[in-house]
């Protein structure tokens, strides 16, 4: 299966988000469904299902990251892959670790990441053969993330789409106040 770890932000983030692209940016020839926005923590590509459970055990056993705030505050786009996207100005030391943790297990059970730097983004739009002009409503879209997701990724007539299939949560961190 071809697969990666993500966040999903919550329904009413990704409805938000939606709004906010079909108003700052009406025409694309491929936007992202809201069902498929996420910010992917690790790519892993095609996994087979020896280390799909080697995975899956691994990960049970990281330490301890508590729940952290994602910002989608600034737009960007990559020529390349021809995508734009919603980025973080900031990402949170917890965040980081995640992808770190998570990268580190993937390695470790023989899977080749990217040999590039993590940046925070949910993907708004493929296909997009200029860079658009800049969003006449800046982003801001910050949701909590208590969880974190395997992906699979489903190619079929209408497109990708992408399928949680484990779900592990984060610590919760905890406020106390004295009296």
């Amino acid at each position: 299966m071809r697969a990666f770890f993500g966040l999903s932000p919550d329904v009413n983030t990704k409805l938000a988000i939606q709004a906010w692209r079909n108003k700052a940016f009406p025409h694309f020839n491929a936007p992202v469904p809201a069902a498929n926005f996420h910010v992917t923590l690790a790519f892993l590509g095609q996994v087979s299902p020896k280390q799909l459970d080697a995975l899956c055990e691994a990960v049970e056993h990281i330490s301890e990251i508590h729940t952290f705030d994602i910002s989608l505050n600034q737009v960007g786009y990559w020529s390349k892959p021809k995508a734009l996207w919603l980025g973080c100005k900031e990402t949170q030391k917890e965040h980081l670790q995640l992808v770190k943790n998570l990268s580190q297990i993937a390695n470790s059970i023989g899977l080749q990441l990217p040999k590039q730097d993590y940046i925070a983004h949910l993907t708004l739009a493929r296909k997009c053969s200029v860079n658009p002009p800049a969003a006449l409503i800046e982003p801001a879209f910050t949701w909590r993330n208590a969880e974190f997701h395997l992906y699979e990724s489903v190619s079929g007539n209408k497109g990708v789409s992408y399928h949680i299939r484990h779900t592990w949560p984060l610590a919760k961190l905890f406020a106390f106040r004295t009296v």
